[in-house]
């Protein structure tokens, strides 16, 4: 059976877990990033302006769940709200009698989480909460999560989960603002985390996130650029409680490539070629042919 934080291979929620449960249709946080609400208006299931309309699916009837292979991820295409909070719990009790690992992913109301804390006391060591934080600032939450929890109040969540002796996760994915920021967000929620942080890009952003807001779009692709994202790899790629999402993988795969493909495994001076970073990609751009050197005070002479 997979634990939790697993290095498994695919992307999206597959890298989390092996089985994804859900049973609502709708979410009130009305993220103009969904994907869920994207596909429900791209295949004419549900307009776009609608989708904070919540109903319960037949799945919320099931009256018995089997044990399964790997973690279970419930839920995938919706939150946990007031409105469906009785069903996930009867169904999340289902599925965590049988044994099975249930992770739990949310923008976390403090209201929910106090219930689900209360009513899986007996399943803490088959949890992991793993609550999604995509900013410190509520300015910016509210234009992309709009109904969904402030972030204050997702800390607090998150906190009281990790008091309650609940293990704890952070997924920064998407990132809404630019790696500065979200350094101080890894550092505002750490202390209470006991697992591990995931950090992701917006995922198409230019595909999913409504047409009227495109001025958004254009502010985080420039937020979320190789370069931002190179450094936030560097100054966090020995952070041993930090994870990232293929998003990210893709970017700094991409920029290890591109070093490796002009140096070789040996530079020209005999050292070993030292890890990607800024600089290397600095003294590549300028035509260095040994990434030990020195960035000369004139562009180009080495």
């Amino acid at each position: 059976m997979g634990d939790f934080d697993s290095d498994r291979k695919g992307t999206g929620t597959a890298e989390w877990a092996e089985v994804n449960e859900n049973i609502c249709r709708g979410c009130q946080n009305m993220c103009l990033y969904c994907y869920a609400a994207y596909n429900a208006n791209r295949f004419g299931q549900r307009d776009r302006e609608n989708w904070g309309r919540e109903e319960l699916t037949k799945r919320a009837e099931i009256q018995a769940y089997p044990a399964k292979n790997g973690v279970i991820m419930f839920p995938s295409s919706h939150d946990i709200t007031p409105f469906n909070l009785d069903a996930y719990i009867r169904v999340a009790k289902l599925i965590l009698e049988k044994g099975n690992k249930l992770l739990i992913v949310s923008k976390p109301r403090l209201e929910c989480v106090e219930k689900m804390i209360l009513e899986f006391e007996l399943y803490r060591k088959q949890i992991l909460f793993r609550f999604t934080m995509g900013t410190v600032q509520e300015s910016v939450s509210l234009l992309w999560e709009p109904g969904a929890p402030l972030p204050r109040e997702r800390r607090e969540c998150l906190a009281l989960a990790y008091g309650r002796g609940f293990d704890t996760s952070v997924s920064i994915e998407p990132m809404l603002e630019g790696f500065q920021m979200t350094e101080i967000l890894v550092e505002w929620v750490r202390p209470f985390v006991s697992k591990t942080i995931w950090i992701g890009k917006m995922n198409k952003p230019q595909l999913r996130v409504p047409k009227t807001h495109a001025y958004l779009v254009d502010a985080i692709l420039k937020m979320q650029s190789d370069d931002q994202i190179m450094n936030l790899y560097e100054w966090f790629k020995d952070d041993g409680i930090i994870r990232w999402k293929d998003s990210i993988k893709t970017v700094v795969e991409l920029h290890k490539s591109r070093v490796d493909h002009h140096y070789g495994n040996r530079c020209s001076c005999g050292k070993p070629l030292p890890k990607i970073n800024a600089s290397i990609e600095a003294k590549l751009d300028m035509g260095a042919s040994c990434p030990h050197a020195e960035i000369p005070v004139e562009k180009g002479k080495w």
